[in-house]
């Protein structure tokens, strides 16, 4: 939801249980290179702890998606107005790994493009907004003003702000939020979730260097976040479920075939 509708303040107390749980691939983002593991066809997963000296800590999950191997997709809730939690959505997922993704209004309807197979599920195109777009196999971030056709591709949705832009951060508003983001680069795309992190610091984040401990994301776009923030795997040997308020779609990863 866009932050001056949220009332409520979640705090994603079980990413610290669950990076107890599953300490390995856990890495510091000042220096020390996050550790990819594969837990499914097409998916690679990493949890992380960045120490930023200039802002508070923050922690999370990262999963590397290679479209040449796994499926993405934005799923609806239901209709126009309606809103379901991320696992309520993907309950009939046998194995899946699934965040949250458009900010919605009032009436739990999505703002911006809402895109799936070509179809809108969504509201209007907002010029000024990023927008995280597949076609076929490959996956970009744009500008909503650069979209001419907004059903010809097979998945479109709609974030503010971005929050890397080639490779670079740029100037953002200071804001202490739980965090969803998603960022892609031609055959890879990695969904983050984290704990209330700076925008910028997140964003650095974002940009790091993978030798250094980021993430080397050349686009990065911010998805709804907040109590909005929720993250479902269900795969075999990781299984996470982080909780959140109804929302009107999810961005679902299917993995490839075992």
């Amino acid at each position: 939801m866009m932050p001056a509708m949220r009332r409520l303040t979640l705090v994603l107390c079980a990413v610290p249980v669950f990076m107890a749980v599953n300490g390995a691939g856990v890495r510091s983002a000042r220096g020390e290179p996050l550790k990819f593991v594969t837990v499914a066809p097409g998916i690679a997963h990493s949890a992380f702890k960045s120490r930023a000296e200039e802002a508070e800590p923050f922690s999370g999950y990262a999963f590397k998606v290679d479209l040449d191997a796994a499926e993405i997709r934005l799923v609806p809730a239901g209709g126009p107005s309606s809103r379901r939690t991320v696992a309520q959505i993907v309950a009939p997922y046998p194995a899946v790994v699934a965040m949250n993704a458009s900010f919605f209004d009032n009436e739990g309807r999505a703002l911006g493009l809402a895109v799936d197979e070509g179809r809108s599920i969504g509201g209007g195109r907002r010029q000024s907004w990023g927008a995280f777009v597949v076609e076929g196999r490959k996956a970009r971030i744009t500008l909503g003003a650069d979209l001419t056709d907004h059903l010809a591709p097979r998945l479109i949705v709609q974030g503010i702000p971005r929050l890397v832009v080639a490779g670079k951060v740029p100037g953002l508003k200071p804001q202490l939020a739980e965090r969803t983001a998603v960022c892609a680069e031609g055959g890879v795309v990695i969904l983050v979730v984290s704990t209330k992190a700076e925008a910028t610091a997140f964003a650095r984040f974002l940009a790091g260097a993978p030798d250094q401990g980021g993430l080397g994301c050349v686009d990065a776009l911010n998805l709804d976040g907040g109590p909005s923030t929720q993250l479902v795997v269900k795969l075999p040997g990781l299984e996470l479920s982080l909780p959140g308020w109804g929302v009107p779609n999810a961005l679902v990863v299917t993995p490839g075939r075992w």
